[in-house]
């Protein structure tokens, strides 16, 4: 199964620095594809910081622990090692005091997706064109929809909508949310920060944007140009991966002489 995967990321018009951070691998710590998006939060370039150490704790646990695989118990070694780091450089420096972030990632091998969130950057799977959030929003709305407390319409522009009651590096402990998802050809996984949804480009937009020509790379610009013509007032980032279809497989054969 062949992936392809592109990625970017941009300040936005509004923010002096870009608190998101993002890393993409191929073929390393016994994984095809292995994409973590993190969104800081915290002022004085602290949610910088705290981004960035989650990503690379993870990258570090995952590329250290001498295992293989997308299992839901290796992601989750890697996201308390994540928290647990943060946590511990809010702790050292005050400057840095209640920073946090968001962390959602995927990691892929032989068309076995595992992945997991904690905050409220998405994942999506693009399946015949049809978007479906994988990941679950830990926003203060979502959960009181997921209690039965308000209706999911009531939390799409709710006052608290970026209010998190999940993020990395906040508080000691975490519980993250896991899942894992079975690939077919032509399903495409992408995870972004709040941004483009902040910019006020859709789900369905960002997939016509992101997958319309086959060119990832390409299209992965044309959703930061979107979001910039918007107004962009958050940092935007986004990755995706896209497993190829095997034309060989629908390769039409001469018909035989009898």
């Amino acid at each position: 199964m062949r992936l392809k995967i592109a990625w970017a990321t941009d300040p936005g018009l509004e923010r002096e620095e870009n608190e998101d951070s993002v890393t993409v691998w191929r073929n390393k710590a016994g994984l095809d594809t292995l994409i973590v998006v993190c969104d800081g939060m915290g002022g004085h370039a602290a949610g910088q910081h705290a981004s960035s150490i989650a990503v690379k704790t993870v990258t570090k646990v995952l590329s250290e622990d001498g295992q293989e695989g997308p299992d839901a118990d290796r992601l989750k070694r890697a996201c308390k090692e994540a928290n647990s780091a943060v946590f511990k450089a809010a702790q050292e420096n005050p400057e840095w005091a209640g920073m946090g972030s968001t962390l959602v990632m995927v990691a892929i091998r032989s068309g076995e997706c595992g992945l997991l969130n904690v905050g409220d950057s998405p994942a999506y799977l693009f399946r015949n064109s049809m978007p479906k959030l994988i990941s679950q929003d830990h926003s203060w709305p979502a959960e009181q929809v997921r209690l039965g407390l308000i209706k999911p319409e009531e939390a799409e522009n709710h006052p608290l909508k970026h209010r998190l009651t999940r993020a990395i590096g906040v508080w000691d402990q975490i519980q993250p949310f896991t899942d894992k998802i079975k690939l077919e050809e032509g399903d495409a996984v992408v995870l972004c920060s709040d941004g483009v949804e902040t910019a006020g480009v859709s789900v369905e937009e960002m997939g016509r944007l992101l997958l319309a020509d086959g060119n990832l790379d390409r299209g992965a610009e044309r959703v930061i140009e979107r979001c910039r013509e918007l107004g962009a007032p958050d940092n935007v980032t986004l990755a995706v991966a896209r497993v190829e279809v095997d034309v060989t497989k629908t390769a039409v054969l001469p018909k035989m002489k009898l």
